[in-house]
């Protein structure tokens, strides 16, 4: 991401959710935001390390995961 602030239609989009549930998890703490006047920004900094704190795997652990599958 090159950009510093993504609007909450923006973060929805990279989220794969719905605006509302991207100003949910504003709500509860879960996404850092600012504000500028009536605009809603999440840093994109921030967005990344939520991001990183989703549950799943990478891309590593993903092919591990795979192997272990097939050889059981």
């Amino acid at each position: 991401m090159d950009r510093r602030f993504f609007g909450v239609g923006e973060t929805a989009q990279i989220l794969g959710i719905t605006q509302r549930a991207v100003r949910k998890r504003i709500a509860r703490g879960e996404l850092p935001f600012r504000r500028w006047g009536k605009r809603v920004l999440i840093p994109a900094r921030e967005l990344e390390v939520f991001m990183e704190g989703l549950p799943g795997r990478n891309a590593t652990e993903a092919l591990i995961a795979a192997e272990e599958r097939r050889e059981s």
